[in-house]
């Protein structure tokens, strides 16, 4: 297997302050891609590295589950936000690139032009903020 870029952030943690959750199975993390009308879009990843949902192990379900609900949530309320999109991809056919199971949960508005806008990537200085918007509500809602 070559080098997987999220077992790499959950090991050894480049920029702790992007981490916006953590559990023993899953870690939410800012994404580096987001759409210009949708700041807010998390990464939701099992620490356990799966290559993509058929190999989800059961023991995990009930964990991710649990994290992607909570992060929807969050994110929903902190962007204030009028849905949740979730996506996550498998296979290359199906838009996979990073081959470690995650999925997306971005804030969607109304007429938000979410289809016609190319990903930007966020300086990181940008990303920290979006983080401390989604850990500020995480700690009110707990």
């Amino acid at each position: 297997m070559t080098e997987c870029i999220f077992c790499k952030i959950i090991e050894k943690r480049p920029d702790p302050t992007l981490t916006i959750f953590e559990n023993e199975h899953v870690i939410g993390q800012i994404s580096l891609q987001q759409k210009p009308g949708n700041h807010g879009h998390v990464l939701v990843i099992p620490k356990q590295h799966v290559q993509n949902i058929y190999e989800l192990p059961d023991e995990l379900n009930a964990p991710l589950m649990s994290a992607l609900r909570l992060l929807s949530r969050v994110v929903k309320k902190a962007f204030a936000a009028e849905g949740i999109h979730i996506r996550q991809n498998n296979e290359p056919a199906a838009g996979q690139d990073v081959f470690h199971l995650h999925f997306h949960v971005i804030p969607r508005y109304q007429e938000d032009e979410f289809d016609t806008q190319a990903y930007e990537r966020l300086p990181l200085e940008r990303r920290q903020e979006l983080a401390k918007t989604l850990v500020d509500a995480l700690q009110l809602k707990s």
